[in-house]
């Protein structure tokens, strides 16, 4: 059962010498099974129970702690765990503006009641609760204030947050998630500080076509960033997936998640990203669509 499968990433953390802090050694433990999970804000996937994993995302500086807690509930009625995307946005009144500074301002205890507030709320979580902290960090296009060409800083400011958090919420498992370019390797803060290592894979149809000159499908997508992260050795999670475009577009990337999974033997698990793209995609794409219903997500994807 799907439920029960987030046990296996349990395990994998545990057999890897995560717990400890230790270097991770690719296990059989971290490939026996799988996960499905959503990012759901209007809660389309209510009744779809072989859900296993609840995404949410926070702005750590100004969060709606009774909101939080009230999705925690929604996740535990319907037996998923948590994975809590933690986006560093700074206290400026454009929470963009002050990028510059941010690392140094949290490495100099500016953000540190943000980092209590937040994972005080995690450490209070039950099971499995796993922390995305400053995802996509290589994608310098001034989106995210996180997002910067001073790879240094930025690894000094997750080790510095990853450190203070454990303390708070010990049982927490943390997400190291690039968007998967090849500066990604300059990112990485060290194997004692990533539990798990958290790809976002997208299928926009008309990038496709734009990009690539034809529909790519989901294993090309998987593996182009795949390989990127696979020599770390962690348990690998597509923390969000979406895919727009024909039916049969749609169709041949969500059934293909049992060749995927066999493919790539790390990925463990994969969220899907069911919301509206809120950000503009370059080339006048547009913001993507990457809503799926529950129904036709659930029977395309039955044999993950």
């Amino acid at each position: 059962m799907f439920k029960l499968s987030v046990l296996g990433l349990i395990a994998a953390v545990v057999a890897s010498g995560l717990m400890h802090g230790e270097p991770a050694e690719a296990t059989k433990e971290a490939t026996a099974t799988a996960s499905l999970g959503v990012y759901d804000p209007t809660r389309d996937y209510h009744r779809v129970d072989r859900m296993a994993i609840e995404h949410v995302f926070i702005p750590w500086q100004s969060f709606d702690q009774a909101e939080l807690r009230q999705t925690v509930r929604y996740a535990g009625q319907r037996g998923r765990q948590m994975l809590v995307t933690l986006e560093p946005w700074t206290k400026a009144p454009d929470w963009r503006d002050g990028g510059d500074t941010l690392f140094s301002d949290i490495l100099a205890g500016g953000y540190d009641d943000a980092i209590t507030a937040s994972c005080t709320e995690i450490g209070r979580m039950d099971g499995l609760v796993m922390v995305r902290w400053g995802h996509e960090m290589e994608e310098v296009t001034g989106r995210y204030p996180w997002a910067r060409h001073d790879s240094a800083g930025y690894i000094e400011a997750y080790r510095y947050f990853v450190s203070a958090c454990r303390e708070i919420a010990p049982r927490a498992r943390f997400v190291w998630s690039p968007i998967g370019h090849e500066p990604l390797k300059r990112y990485y803060p060290g194997d004692a500080y990533v539990d798990i290592v958290g790809i976002p894979v997208w299928g926009y149809q008309k990038a496709d076509r734009l990009w690539y000159g034809s529909d790519r499908s989901l294993s090309d997508a998987v593996r182009e960033k795949y390989v990127r992260v696979s020599g770390y050795n962690k348990p690998v999670i597509i923390a969000e997936l979406g895919v727009v475009g024909s039916r049969a577009y749609q169709a041949e990337w969500l059934s293909g998640l049992e060749s995927v999974r066999k493919a790539f033997p790390l990925i463990n698990s994969v969220v899907y990203y069911n919301r509206k793209e809120p950000a503009e995609w370059p080339n006048g794409l547009g913001k993507p669509d990457w809503r799926v219903g529950p129904q036709e997500f659930a029977s395309l994807s039955e044999k993950f």
